[in-house]
């Protein structure tokens, strides 16, 4: 096998069209893509119809009846606890972030439930939901101390993203820093100048909740890496059908009858194919990975964790790729025509990049293509990529690696079975 191998690739490296194809295409549509779908990509339009779970983990009552018992402990003028006391009844932390996820300005772009955590999780990994808002214990009494008292370290608000919606997801996730973030410059602004806040007055009370932070479960994804996995995932589907293309070549040329005349196995022919596919395949993938990190800086600042899943994730592509290679081979032989590659990189490739998601998200398209496109050979890669690079846990991006593998399989068996088991005429 390791003299096939060793021919395919020096033939590929010296095939200079094959090359531009391979590499020099893809990283230009990933430049295009990039920049010019970048708006589109990182869209905020209100037909996203996105939906929001808050999970409430605190007594709000019992919050507010503490930090009014501390307030009135404390050693501070009546007027000041006055003061406190009628603050702590307008400006209340968990009413203000309710009010701002359910006013009308968003009711076009959220639909907001409530539910328990392990519910709302349940509904996060079926794509009922794009995120959760958690509203921690202690939440109203931590903020409002910290607000009004300059006491403790404030509350923090933890946001759980959906991994397979990542669009809908950063939406909410800057939807809900927009609020953090006005609330803190509003509390910081407040504490500098000494001045409490007004409780007659509605606005300040609105955008004073005190010190919160945001804590994201899953990262986003921006339009420069979208389209580099994207279009690194479409072009090496043109792996298998140069790979094929050039099996046939060497049929037409009588290069595997001579083989096969001195003593070569035909299997040893159709092993040394998915073998050169697979490795060609990887050599895109890292390629293409490397020279949009250093240009475009898509993947800068990654730690050698991402880089050792990309790795992985690119392996069990490009072993699908091969397996691919070998089907295409088989069939080509089978048939003693071309038409099978013809076809595949004519046409098949482009339904594939469509329903795998290489344009744009599958999220944006029904249900059942949606599933369907993860049964490609590119969709599935393109999952798993996309939910590595957000930091989900490797056993949610592993589904989709034993999935490549699975179709590897599959596609290497149904090879064998057709390949011609003879020299045929």
């Amino acid at each position: 096998m390791t003299p096939f191998l060793k021919k395919d690739v020096l033939l590929i490296l010296r095939d200079r069209k094959e090359l531009a194809i391979l590499i020099l295409m893809p990283f230009v549509l990933i430049a295009i893509l990039g920049f010019a779908l970048g708006d589109m990509i990182n869209a905020t339009a209100p037909t996203l119809d996105m939906g929001v779970v808050v999970v409430d983990e605190e007594d709000e009552a019992e919050g507010l009846a503490r930090f009014q018992e501390e307030v009135r402990s404390a050693p501070l003028p009546e007027d000041a606890k006055t003061a406190l006391l009628a603050a702590s009844e307008e400006v209340r932390p968990q009413r203000l972030l309710r009010d701002m996820l359910e006013s009308e300005a968003l009711s076009e772009l959220l639909a907001v439930s409530e539910m328990e955590l392990e519910a709302a999780r349940t509904a996060l990994e079926r794509d009922e939901a794009n995120a959760i808002v958690r509203i921690p214990p202690n939440f109203t009494y931590d903020t409002l101390r910290k607000m009004l008292l300059e006491r403790g370290d404030g509350a923090t608000l933890e946001l759980e993203a959906s991994e397979s919606s990542p669009l809908r997801a950063g939406v909410i996730r800057d939807i809900v820093d927009g609020f953090v973030r006005s609330v803190n410059f509003q509390t910081a602004l407040g504490q500098t100048s000494g001045a409490a806040p007004d409780a007659t007055d509605a606005p300040a009370a609105a955008t004073a909740a005190g010190g919160v932070e945001s804590v994201s479960r899953y990262k986003t994804v921006n339009s420069l890496q979208y389209y580099t996995i994207g279009m690194a995932v479409m072009f090496v589907l043109y792996v298998a059908s140069s790979t094929a293309g050039r099996a046939f070549l060497e049929k037409r040329q009588y290069t595997f009858d001579r083989m096969i005349i001195a003593g070569a196995h035909p299997l040893r022919f159709l092993g040394g194919k998915i073998a050169s596919g697979a490795m060609l395949a990887f050599l895109q993938l890292a390629v293409l990975f490397l020279l949009s990190s250093l240009i475009f800086q898509s993947f800068a600042g990654q730690p050698p964790r991402f880089w050792a899943g990309l790795a992985l994730i690119s392996a069990a592509a490009a072993v699908c790729v091969g397996g691919l290679a070998a089907l295409l081979t088989a069939m080509n032989y089978r048939l003693q025509t071309g038409t099978a590659t013809d076809l595949f990189s004519g046409m098949m490739v482009s339904l594939l990049a469509f329903l795998g998601g290489s344009f744009f998200p599958t999220a944006q398209m029904s249900d059942w293509l949606n599933a369907l496109g993860g049964w490609t050979p590119n969709g599935a890669a393109l999952s798993s990529y996309l939910q590595m690079l957000q930091g989900a846990d490797s056993a949610r991006w592993m589904d989709d690696v034993y999935r490549l593998l699975g179709m590897a399989v599959v596609f290497a068996a149904a090879a064998v079975w057709m390949f011609p088991k003879r020299r045929d005429g």
